[in-house]
């Protein structure tokens, strides 16, 4: 059996290399960011407002023109 060259060692060393790197760039990329659940506090203020709450609102911004 004859001896690798340099030139397909290296390459192969660098293949492994970038394909370390791109799996490891794509695996941190992944995943949520922050809490995972929503404190009560948010969930009141995410919900859809009353049909009187906008009623109100309009009120108040057509007052101001």
């Amino acid at each position: 059996m004859g001896k690798k060259s340099n030139k397909s060692i290296m390459r192969k060393q660098i293949a492994i290399i970038f394909f370390s790197l791109l799996s490891l760039v794509t695996i941190t990329g992944c995943g949520i960011k922050g809490p995972l659940y929503q404190t009560p506090e948010q969930q009141q203020e995410n919900l859809p407002k009353t049909s009187q709450e906008i009623d109100k609102n309009s009120d108040i911004t057509n007052l101001e023109h």
